[in-house]
C-alpha cells in the first residue's frame, strides 16, 4: 500500500473525509490534515511537506485559485488537485496556467485515487 500524506482544503470536514475514503478505497495509506483558510494552509505548509494538495473552490473566503498561489508560494513542487463541482471555465484554464496539476468533478470523485496515483508517481 502506498503511503500519501494529503492537505485538503475543504469548507466541511465530512466531504474532506470523503476524500480520504476515496484514496483509501484506491489503495492509500493515507495521512491527512484538513484546513479551511489561508492561514490554516500557510501554518500547514510551515510546518510539514505534503504528497498532493487537493482544494475546493467554494470554501468561504478561500477559493481554489487562491489555495493555489499559497502552494504556489510555498510549495511550488507540491501537486494540486482543483475537487470541486463549482470552478468556471476560465478559473481552470487560469489555474491550470499556474500549475494546477488536474481538475476534478466532486460527482467523479471515485476518480481521485487513480488521478492522484498518476500525479504522484510521475512527480517521485
Amino acid at each position: 500500500m502506498q503511503k500519501i500524506k494529503v492537505l485538503i482544503i475543504e469548507e466541511f470536514k465530512y466531504i474532506a473525509d470523503l476524500n480520504v475514503l476515496e484514496l483509501k478505497r484506491g489503495g492509500f495509506e493515507v495521512e491527512s490534515l484538513y484546513v479551511c483558510s489561508e492561514d490554516a494552509m500557510r501554518q500547514a505548509l510551515s510546518f510539514s511537506s505534503y504528497d498532493i494538495i487537493l482544494s475546493d473552490n467554494s470554501t468561504p473566503h478561500f477559493n481554489a485559485i487562491q489555495a493555489l498561489f499559497t502552494r504556489n508560494e510555498l510549495a511550488p513542487k507540491t501537486p494540486f488537485i482543483i475537487v470541486s463541482e463549482d470552478v468556471s471555465p476560465e478559473s481552470i484554464k487560469f489555474a491550470m496556467k499556474n500549475s494546477c496539476c488536474a481538475y476534478l468533478l466532486k460527482e467523479n470523485l471515485h476518480q481521485l485515487a487513480i488521478l492522484v496515483k498518476n500525479i504522484v508517481n510521475r512527480t517521485i
